[in-house]
């Protein structure tokens, strides 16, 4: 792995640390808390150490981003180095679709 690919990485692992660590089941978005505490709970039991994929974009425009959750067969959470943010991912035929679901981790992986 390249030092800058580490760095990378250990980026991400710093914004998701945080984004947990900050995480309030009881004030953050709409709905039930103890969903939102088992929404949580699966986004960790999800999480992978960063992996370099491609991804297809919009416009027929195909780059790298960082995978940070497995697959549960149709999703996964990425992250866009170019855009500072993660992404929801569609597994598909031709590899993984952004979607255009960008933000923050947690959000992401609970909008499916």
């Amino acid at each position: 792995m390249r030092d800058s690919d580490r760095s990378e990485v250990a980026h991400i692992k710093r914004r998701l640390a945080a984004e947990i660590d900050g995480f309030d089941p009881a004030g953050h978005g709409h709905g039930i808390a103890d969903w939102k505490t088992s929404t949580l709970a699966a986004f960790r039991d999800a999480l992978i150490e960063p992996e370099l994929r491609l991804v297809n974009l919009a416009g027929g425009i195909t780059d790298e981003a960082w995978a940070v959750t497995r697959s549960n067969g149709a999703y996964r959470v990425l992250w866009l180095p170019w855009a500072d943010a993660f992404s929801l991912a569609v597994e598909s035929r031709y590899g993984l679709v952004d979607i255009s679901v960008h933000g923050d981790a947690i959000g992401c992986f609970s909008s499916v």
